[in-house]
């Protein structure tokens, strides 16, 4: 078998998946919940077998056509920037709130990654999320804790 760079990803995604596989199933549901269809439980458990099945035939399956990359043209700063910037993102969701969290954390995003144009960086990043934030509090009746939206007495 030939080990190539895409060989070695897929087995970091088939292990990423035997985590996330192994934490869903760890995710708590309430009792009377335990044998209904659908749970808090289940997209994750699907989740992580297509991660596993799709990775494991990645590994197994020969690779017809290998591609040569240069890394002195990969930007590893721009890769850096965006995972510390997920993970400030991830630090301050709880409390400053998802709304504004995830609208900045897509408008450093779209700066770092070289969009300046900053009307279009707003209109991709807070009507977006205010409008899926609408949909999953709204009309999907999915409660998320918001004390941002709360201090402006948008959310009770």
């Amino acid at each position: 078998m030939n080990i190539n760079t895409t060989k070695i990803i897929s087995l970091l995604f088939f292990i990423f998946s035997a985590f996330y596989l192994y934490t869903a199933y760890q995710i708590q549901v309430f009792s009377f919940d335990e044998n209904a269809p659908f749970n808090a439980r289940t997209f994750p458990i699907y989740l992580g077998y297509a991660g596993l099945f799709f990775s494991g035939l990645k590994v197994i399956l020969p690779d017809p056509n290998t591609i040569k990359v240069e890394h002195r043209t990969l930007d590893y700063k721009k890769t850096a920037i965006l995972v510390l910037i997920a993970i400030i993102y991830g630090a301050l969701i709880l409390k400053v709130g998802y709304f504004l969290t995830t609208s900045l954390f897509l408008m450093a995003s779209y700066f770092f990654l070289g969009e300046r144009r900053w009307v279009l960086m707003f209109i991709l990043s807070f009507p977006f999320v205010a409008a899926f934030m609408y949909l999953l509090h709204g009309v999907l009746d999915i409660y998320l804790r918001d004390p941002f939206l709360q201090m402006l007495g948008v959310m009770g």
